[in-house]
Order: structure tokens, then C-alpha cells, then sequence
């Protein structure tokens, strides 16, 4: 009996070469910026507000706000003064909770807009051309299904962990609301048995949930891509594909993790050696650099010393990442061809690969 996951090994390779192969700049350029953002949960970067300045508080009205401008040499903005006057009237309870909207809402509308870039590369390799915008904007529903769908898998896995978390912290210090101190006496006057029972059905759930979300993003987001379906579509239809298939689904978690293990040894690989060159190259650069300040000590003590070390620190990770992200476009093309053909050898009707991309074991099938 031969297994798709083990033959999709050699499958992926084939296919990971014809998608990147011959060589193109704009091609290359185009799918790195997609492995860069794209992401299969909330993993952009979130850049959380800067604090209120000091003029928060600091008026009580447009009289003292235009001394304070008229001391400062600037024009009396009635604007700005507003502002202040309604930012120093909020209490800063409404301050935290408008603060910590602003940060949910922007993590959210990263995460769906890395869901939908992730889209677009299963996109890319179902019509083997790389386009950006219209497939971005295409997607962008779907991406949005699938974050609820993803958030909603991450809370019940995280769920019994942070039950754990809080029953042994409530335990130590009662926090004070009468439910969730109950709560904590009751799971602690457990005796032996109930609480393996409990730990067991809660391990259960996380394990339950994982298994989920691995099947979402490496299962689910291919029918999407190919049945032009949203989330629950896709589980539906995966469903019926895996539900008598499940040895298959079994061996391919286990070649994948070896696959993945691979993958992130390579990339391991190449960000050590990039980064120590890179590393040698900007020590160089700061000691050449300290000679005309007066010494190394003038790199932290002087600005211009701290100015040269923000521009050559960052210069460093441009460089790197620069110098990484090829093996990575390479490393993430091999991960995700590899489950898409494992997909579709489990159920041809599933087959997301385009024709010229797919080769000849898939083909026959």
C-alpha cells in the first residue's frame, strides 16, 4: 500500500523547482513579500501607540493652552487645544479601555490581512502566476472567516491551560470576585480521581484543538482556495475527504513533523551563518566608526555615537533578512507544496497544483 504523505516528499521537491524555477527577480520579489507577511495566525507585528505627552492634564482651556504656545514661539492652534482639553477630561480608566481597542482592532486587521496574503499564495500556486491585489482583495472574506474560525480554535485550546493558570493563581491570592474564587475551591477540593478525569478531558481539548487548526491551515485553506468556498464549506468538504482516510491523515502528521523539523534546520542554518557575517561586517563598522567619536564609549555616551549604532543595527537586520529570506521563500514553497499534494492524493478533487506545476506521480493519479 503506498502513502500519499510519503510519496508527496519527493512530489513537493519537483514542485517547489518548477514554481521557483527559472529564476525571475519580480517573481522572487513578489512571493518573498508574501512569506514575509503571510501567516497562519496573529503573528504580524503590532505597533502599539506611543503615550500621551505631557500636555495631557496640562490645560484646563484655550487661555492657558495659547500662554503656553505664545511662551513656546508658535501660533495658537484652536484645534489642538480642543484636543487636549478633551484627552485631559477623559478619565484615564476610558483612556486604557479606548487604548487597548485601538491595539485589539489593528492586531485583528493585521491578522486578517496575513490570512488573506497566505490565501494568495495558495492562489499562486493553483494559477501558477504571482499576483498581489486583485487575488488580495478577493480573498479578503475568506481571510476573515478563517481568523473567527482560528480564534475561535486558539480560545478552547488555550482555554484548559488557562483555567490551570488561574486556579493555581487564585489558590495563592483569592482575586477577589465570589465566581471565580468558588470556582477555585471547588477544583481544589477535587479528590484524586476527579481531577485526573478533569486533566485528562482537558488535555483532550487542547489536543482536539490543535488537531483542528493544523487541519485548517494545511487542509482546509487548500479546498478554500479550490472550491472558492468559505471556512465552514471547507471543513464540510474536508471532512468528507479525511473521514475514511484517517491512517493516512495519521501517517502524514508524522512525515510532516520530520518534514518540518527539516525545514526549520535549514533555515536555522542560514540565519547563523548570515548572521555571523552579518554580525562580524557591522562590528567592523561601529569600530571604524568610533574612531573619529573619541573611542567606543562615545558609540552609547554621545548622540551622534547612538545615532550610528541605530543606523548600523538596523542596516544589520535589513541585511539579514535580506540575505535569510531567499531559503525562506525556498523552505515555506516545499512545506506548503507538500501538504498540498498530500491533500490532493487523499482526494484528486482536492488538487490544488497547476498542471505545470504538478508532476508525474500526482498526474497519475
Amino acid at each position: 500500500m503506498s502513502w500519499h504523505a510519503v510519496e508527496a516528499v519527493d512530489d513537493a521537491v519537483e514542485t517547489t523547482r518548477r514554481f521557483l524555477f527559472p529564476f525571475s527577480p519580480v517573481r522572487w520579489a513578489k512571493l518573498a513579500f508574501l512569506v514575509l507577511l503571510m501567516g497562519g495566525s496573529a503573528n504580524a507585528g503590532v505597533s502599539v501607540p506611543p503615550a500621551p505627552d505631557a500636555r495631557i492634564g496640562g490645560f484646563a482651556g484655550f487661555s492657558e493652552a495659547q500662554e503656553s504656545d505664545t511662551r513656546a514661539g508658535s501660533p495658537f492652534d484652536p484645534v489642538d487645544a480642543v484636543v487636549s482639553d478633551f484627552v485631559a477630561e477623559m478619565p484615564a480608566d476610558r483612556l486604557i479601555v479606548a487604548a487597548a481597542v485601538a491595539v485589539l482592532v489593528t492586531a485583528v486587521a493585521l491578522s486578517v490581512v496575513s490570512l488573506a496574503l497566505r490565501l494568495v499564495f495558495y492562489d499562486a500556486l493553483r494559477t501558477n502566476e504571482v499576483r498581489l491585489w486583485r487575488p488580495f482583495l478577493a480573498r479578503l472574506r475568506q481571510a476573515a472567516g478563517l481568523f473567527v474560525a482560528s480564534a475561535i480554535l486558539w480560545a478552547i485550546a488555550a482555554g484548559p491551560i488557562a483555567v490551570v493558570v488561574l486556579v493555581d493563581v487564585a489558590a495563592e491570592a483569592p482575586i477577589g470576585w465570589e465566581p471565580v474564587d468558588s470556582f477555585v475551591t471547588a477544583v481544589g477540593s477535587l479528590s484524586l480521581g476527579p481531577a485526573v478525569v478533569v486533566g485528562i478531558l482537558g488535555s483532550a481539548v487542547v489536543l482536539f484543538a490543535t488537531l483542528a487548526l493544523r487541519l485548517t491551515y494545511e487542509f482546509v485553506v487548500p479546498a478554500m482556495v479550490v472550491e472558492e468556498h468559505g471556512v465552514l464549506a471547507g471543513w464540510r468538504r474536508i471532512w468528507r475527504a479525511v473521514s475514511g482516510e484517517w491512517p493516512e491523515v495519521l501517517v502524514y502528521l508524522a512525515v510532516h513533523f520530520f518534514v518540518g523539523v527539516g525545514t526549520a534546520i535549514v533555515e536555522g542554518i542560514a540565519v547563523v551563518i548570515a548572521g555571523s557575517a552579518v554580525t562580524v561586517v557591522a562590528g567592523i563598522l561601529l569600530l571604524l566608526a568610533a574612531v573619529p567619536l573619541g573611542g567606543l564609549g562615545a558609540l552609547v555616551g554621545t548622540t551622534a555615537g547612538i545615532v550610528t549604532v541605530t543606523l548600523v543595527g538596523l542596516a544589520a537586520v535589513v541585511t539579514l533578512l535580506a540575505l535569510t529570506l531567499p531559503v525562506s521563500l525556498v523552505t515555506r514553497s516545499y512545506l506548503i507544496a507538500y501538504e498540498v499534494a498530500t491533500l490532493g492524493g487523499i482526494d484528486p478533487g482536492l488538487t490544488l497544483l497547476h498542471p505545470d506545476l504538478a508532476t508525474a506521480s500526482t498526474d497519475s493519479d
